[in-house]
């Protein structure tokens, strides 16, 4: 019924979040999917490219010998090829995690480990290439909000590096819980969703969200503690504490002015903690965070620069150096995809 097809949907939408969030091959299990839900995962997770700079193996379970038969559909392979087939993807039993393998897949039957396995080539993008109109790839916000609780914390480390994009990730979730609580409103007061809000309700999970808040809060306070704030993030956070300050100084002279004595002792104790905790952060010493790739871009400008001046020279190429400059377009695209790779997701 619509509820099971409900329960379909949402299930593929946060596995195609975990497949968009790739960076590096990995493995999915396909038990329990039919036909619906493997069109909208491919669609989603497979249909448009996976921005990572560098090519990967999708490996998805879909079957195997007595102990996890009952767990997937008999013609589950030929399904998954089906939808595979119809999102552009060609079957290649030679295929291989390199770049002119993008878009193909292939069976195989693992008989040590008595696993059915399809493997799949996906398309990839440079991490900061624009979606075109119409794209159905899921948006890093969107992957936050609809990834289960494992791809979160996956993404939270290989995708959101520093405090400021962590706290921003954290914005983003804040903000999924605001929204999901205004359109609880509207069903409580019986008042009629559209039809992005509905969508959004079903696909939604409020205390996925406050568990994915809270496990990115307590991360936050773990940096913080162990001092991984650059100049500006240890700014930002002395500018909120001093914020909290005055809020809770005006709190103290209201209890003050009331005669309550006892809100006023607990409003004096939380302004002490929020004073030591300034102090502490005050005194850590700011980081320089060193961008993922550091090495690899360095090295890469290098040569940019060295294939630079030989153009500049006045000399006749040779033929050996007339094929180093033919090189430049690959180094330039190579640099441009580690760069956007290292700032992540929710950079400034």
């Amino acid at each position: 019924g619509r509820e099971r097809r409900r329960m379909s949907e949402d299930k593929a939408k946060k596995l195609a979040a975990e497949i968009q969030a790739s960076s590096s091959s990995e493995t999915f299990d396909l038990a329990g999917y039919g036909p619906e839900g493997l069109a909208q995962l491919v669609k989603a997770g497979l249909g448009t490219p996976i921005r990572s700079a560098e090519m990967m193996r999708l490996t998805f379970v879909c079957g195997g010998g007595k102990k996890v038969r009952q767990k997937y559909a008999d013609n589950l392979p030929s399904l998954f090829g089906d939808a595979l087939k119809s999102s552009g993807f060609v079957e290649d039993r030679g295929a291989a995690a390199s770049l002119d393998c993008q878009g193909r897949y292939k069976f195989q039957h693992d008989t040590d480990k008595d696993l059915k396995f399809v493997h799949v080539f996906p398309r990839i993008a440079p991490p900061d290439t624009p979606g075109g109109e119409g794209d159905a790839a899921l948006s890093p916000a969107d992957l936050v909000i609809f990834a289960d609780l494992p791809a979160f914390r996956t993404m939270v480390a290989k995708k959101t590096p520093s405090f400021s994009q962590r706290r921003r990730a954290l914005d983003v979730l804040k903000a999924a819980k605001a929204r999901l609580a205004a359109i609880e409103a509207k069903l409580a007061e019986l008042q009629p969703l559209s039809e992005e809000e509905q969508s959004y309700y079903d696909s939604s999970d409020a205390d996925g969200l406050q568990a994915k808040q809270d496990f990115l809060q307590a991360l936050l306070e773990e940096m913080i503690a162990a001092g991984q704030l650059t100049k500006p993030e240890q700014s930002a956070v002395l500018e909120q504490l001093q914020q909290k300050l005055e809020a809770v100084e005006a709190q103290v002279a209201a209890a003050a002015a009331a005669g309550s004595s006892k809100k006023e002792a607990k409003l004096r104790e939380a302004r002490e903690k929020l004073e030591a905790r300034r102090a502490a952060v005050s005194a850590l010493k700011p980081i320089a965070n060193r961008p993922k790739f550091a090495s690899e871009i360095g090295a890469v400008q290098k040569r940019l620069a060295a294939l630079d001046a030989l153009e500049r020279s006045a000399k006749v190429l040779s033929l050996d150096d007339a094929l180093k400059l033919n090189a430049r377009p690959k180094l330039l695209e190579d640099l441009k995809a580690m760069q956007a790779e290292s700032r992540g997701w929710f950079a400034e």
